[in-house]
């Protein structure tokens, strides 16, 4: 049977009716578009870039990126328009099959898209917002040449900073808390990514105490998720005051705090100060938890791994591959009785833990 015909009577989704499905969204994406081919196999796909082409003026072709992107146009606009058309098409196409969230969340850029699928903003309204912002606006004191920006990721031992918190929101050597990706490898060592000028940076990785570990220092990305993106935040507010945000039809879980957003004055407060303040993983995860979800799906670009310390099973779809394997997923948690959270059966949780790669997304227990 084709996949763009099949029966959901037949197919193991059938069983989800009954299932807390949340729906995660990544932070913006520095890797290559993986959009083309789900445009090219699915109609919804194709619909839902249609849409964004009518509000944002850029064609399929640099949606995809395929062709440049309009003369001038800011990278990281052009960015945040692909990476979300990406996640609303996989969207999209799950809900054709059937699969709707109970909750959602995401990291920056991707807690913006999932207030979006939450139904607390329009797509025209955020898509707009997104082909109106980042066009680096004139810096404050007229500076030429703007000082230097960057970020550092630190390895932090979960013993000194077991709750994300023992940096945050201090300065740290002039530098702040811009995302907390959570422990990593085998949970010793918590990744924490600093924002701040390079110099600062520098002086910072020299400062650390003994234990931890400076992975990387780049200038590939400004100082994201810290008071020195004021500039660019106070932009984004010009336009953020005409938008119309509306009470979300599900629950969106905050990734600035552990903290359910049921209102659309708890969105309009996301959008204003998700630009100048640090994000976290862990709270965003803590947050989903408390909707007691059988599957985590994450949506469209992301680095999926950041997901996978989630208790509940994570899938990730952004390729065609990777929807029958969800659908697949959604019965089989279902099946073993993953989504009752009262279950207590050995036999059925050692099943979990076993559930292999399916296809080409990861079905895994959380760690």
């Amino acid at each position: 049977m084709a996949e763009d015909h099949l029966s959901l009577c037949d197919h193991p989704l059938a069983l989800c009716s009954r299932m807390t499905i949340a729906y995660v969204f990544g932070g913006m994406h520095n890797e290559g578009s993986t959009a083309a081919p789900m445009y090219e196999r699915y109609a919804a796909a194709r619909s839902t870039y249609r849409q964004v082409e009518e509000w944002t003026g850029y064609d399929p072709d640099q949606l995809l990126g395929r062709s440049e992107p309009p003369l001038g146009a800011p990278s990281r606009r052009v960015k945040a328009i692909r990476q979300a058309a990406q996640a609303l098409a996989v969207h999209d196409v799950l809900t054709e099959r059937g699969v709707r969230p109970s909750v959602t969340g995401g990291l920056s850029l991707g807690a913006q898209i999932a207030a979006c699928i939450a139904g607390s903003v329009s797509r025209e309204a955020l898509f707009t917002l997104f082909a109106r912002s980042w066009d680096e606006p004139d810096r404050p004191g007229g500076e030429a040449t703007p000082r230097a920006q960057g970020v550092a990721f630190v390895g932090i031992p979960v013993g000194e900073d077991p709750d994300g918190d023992a940096y945050a929101p201090d300065r740290v050597g002039g530098s702040y808390r811009g995302v907390d990706l959570g422990p990593v490898g085998d949970g010793m060592m918590r990744c924490v990514m600093f924002s701040g000028y390079l110099d600062q940076l520098e002086q910072l990785a020299q400062s650390l105490p003994p234990g931890h570990q400076v992975a990387k220092i780049s200038a590939e990305l400004p100082a994201t998720h810290s008071p020195i993106q004021q500039h660019i935040s106070d932009a984004m507010a010009a336009e953020i005051a005409g938008m119309v945000f509306t009470d979300p039809d599900i629950p969106i879980c905050s990734c600035l705090e552990t903290r359910t957003l049921t209102t659309a004055g708890d969105v309009r407060d996301l959008f204003l100060r998700i630009t100048t303040t640090g994000v976290s993983v862990p709270k965003l995860l803590d947050g989903l938890m408390m909707h007691g979800p059988g599957l985590a799906v994450v949506l469209g670009p992301s680095q999926f791994d950041r997901y996978l310390r989630s208790r509940v099973p994570v899938a990730h779809v952004e390729r065609p591959g990777q929807v029958d394997a969800v659908l697949e997923a959604v019965g089989t948690v279902r099946h073993i009785g993953l989504v009752n959270s009262d279950s207590t059966d050995e036999n059925e949780r050692t099943v979990a833990r076993r559930l292999p790669a399916q296809g080409s997304v990861a079905v895994v227990p959380g760690a």
